[in-house]
């Protein structure tokens, strides 16, 4: 059974996160595949499949030696061969380290093409059936991208890919097909759009579903890699789930996720992190104990649904983190270099509709979660409140006191509210944004991508309610341009005015900052 396939792009920017070194060799070149996507995590396998041991094929145009070699802190090489065509090397695990990975590396012996590569096993797997569910809303070119992308590829498991249209803009019967079943829906957000293809996944008699998001960038090849890996898990781990790690499509190579934990804080694992380092793809494999996985890409069994139900009815955001949390004890998240998915940085999607449903679903998620719930919802109440004023968020106040009534309704609130409705609402009282190019003070030169941190300042943003204390005459006078999701207290303190990036303030809102801050 065919494992893993070496992934060859030849026009990304960042190659190194696929091999290393050059495709197309001369004689003594030498290419690597000590790789994100291209090593082969045998520990996973060895942990959590019934796989034995490995077989790496690859097909190259020229003759080239090729060594298998494993990397445990340490790169040594397990075995080798030479020739031209297909050269295959075979390894069992019990000869290889507690902790490592695979990966071949090429030296030419004349001018030398890499073709293709792959990881292969003789070994037997459960005959499961995969459907994907993408939610969307009126995000045409990003979903339509997707559906073109899985129509081409090929796959062993995956045989439906449901699109649930909150939009309801979608071409139906012209989009449908033996494949791909485009789903019209309310608009119930998110977790709605994911809790009608669970819906669907368990009446069509799937074995596993993936919940998935409309505009994440992937390689097919990732998504067959992860279902033939669930397809092999051994009958302690059948009942695992499977969560793809995060990439920034502005920085392919900086890690933002690989799971998560919560606490009553979220704690990103594997958070920044630079994939392009052996050490840091042998540290990405000693990832135990993830509470949760995003729902940019999560493969996880349908049987869940008649042992946990469904998800609450939360519209966005904590959605994935509460059924995270409810997953069944003898459940692990699994996580693999490699499988993973392209996202648009968080900064470039933040808004404050997206603080409000985030802080409310919070409230939910403790109550339901920790075990000091009635302290620990004021605690986060009073944090909430305190960053809103500290960032000169007065505005906005209204609707966080409108997500604790909500709240406070509890399980009848969430029965029974309409969550199209209370989105419209919540979207005309949220603080109003303008494009920069409104912004006549705006300039590049007062644009901060980081700002220091001082321990200093924190002890006198509290000492002074957040810099509210500070006579008018103390305030700078400069102004800066922060990222929204970095422009903390901190970064506001002393400040007359700022303009938050992604997240712009109107004019007027920053007059009234100003006049409030005297």
């Amino acid at each position: 059974m065919k494992l893993q396939k070496l992934i060859l792009p030849t026009n990304e920017a960042y190659p190194e996160i696929y091999y290393r070194g050059n495709l197309e060799m001369t004689n003594k070149d030498s290419v690597s595949f000590d790789t994100y996507f291209n090593s082969f995590s045998y520990t996973k396998y060895r942990d959590y499949t019934n796989v034995k041991d490995v077989t790496f094929t690859c097909t190259i145009d020229g003759e080239a030696q090729v060594q298998l070699c494993v990397f445990d802190g340490e790169e040594h090489i397990v075995c080798s061969a030479q020739g031209n065509g297909t050269i295959s090397l075979f390894v069992d695990f019990k000869d290889l380290p507690k902790n490592g990975f695979l990966y071949p590396k090429l030296t030419a012996l004349s001018d030398c093409t890499v073709i293709s590569g792959e990881y292969s096993a003789e070994c037997g797997g459960r005959d499961i059936s995969v459907c994907i569910a993408f939610c969307t809303f009126r995000r045409e070119k990003y979903i339509m991208k997707n559906i073109e992308q899985l129509r081409s590829s090929e796959f062993s498991f995956i045989d439906r890919v449901f699109v649930i249209d909150n939009g309801q803009t979608l071409d139906r019967d012209t989009l449908s097909d033996d494949l791909v079943s485009v789903l019209p829906n309310k608009n119930y957000g998110g977790s709605g759009g994911f809790t009608r293809g669970l819906i669907e996944a368990y009446d069509g008699g799937y074995s596993h579903v993936i919940l998935m998001d409309d505009d994440v960038e992937f390689h097919s090849e990732t998504l067959e890699q992860m279902t033939v890996f669930m397809s092999l898990l051994s009958d302690e781990h059948k009942d695992d789930w499977f969560s793809t790690g995060m990439l920034p499509l502005d920085k392919p190579w900086e890690q933002f996720e690989l799971g998560a934990l919560w606490d009553g804080n979220v704690t990103p694992l594997k958070h920044m992190i630079d994939v392009r380092k052996p050490a840091v793809l042998l540290d990405n494999l000693n990832n135990p104990d993830v509470d949760y996985g995003g729902w940019w890409c999560l493969c996880m069994p349908v049987s869940v649904v008649e042992e946990k139900a469904l998800p609450l009815p939360l519209f966005i955001k904590f959605d994935d983190i509460e059924y995270g949390l409810r997953k069944p004890e003898r459940t692990e998240i699994i996580t693999m270099n490699g499988i993973a998915v392209c996202h648009e940085a968080f900064d470039n999607k933040a808004s404050f509709v997206v603080d409000y449903y985030y802080f409310r679903n919070e409230l939910f998620t403790i109550a339901l979660y920790k075990k000091n719930g009635r302290a620990a919802a004021i605690k986060r109440f009073i944090l909430e409140i305190g960053k809103h004023l500290t960032r000169f968020r007065y505005d906005n106040i209204p609707i966080i006191f409108k997500a604790v009534e909500q709240f406070l309704g509890g399980a009848e609130f969430l029965l029974n509210y309409d969550e199209e409705q209370n989105n419209k609402e919540i979207a005309a009282a949220a603080m109003k944004f303008v494009p920069l190019d409104t912004i006549p003070e705006y300039k590049e030169a007062v644009r901060y991508e980081e700002l220091p941190t001082n321990r200093a300042v924190w002890i006198a943003t509290i000492l002074t309610l957040g810099g509210h204390l500070i006579p008018s005459f103390m305030l700078k006078k400069e102004l800066i341009a922060i990222p929204a999701v970095r422009a903390g207290a901190v970064a506001m303190f002393r400040r007359k005015a700022t303009i938050r990036l992604c997240l712009i303030l109107t004019m007027q809102n920053m007059a009234e900052q100003e006049k409030n801050n005297r």
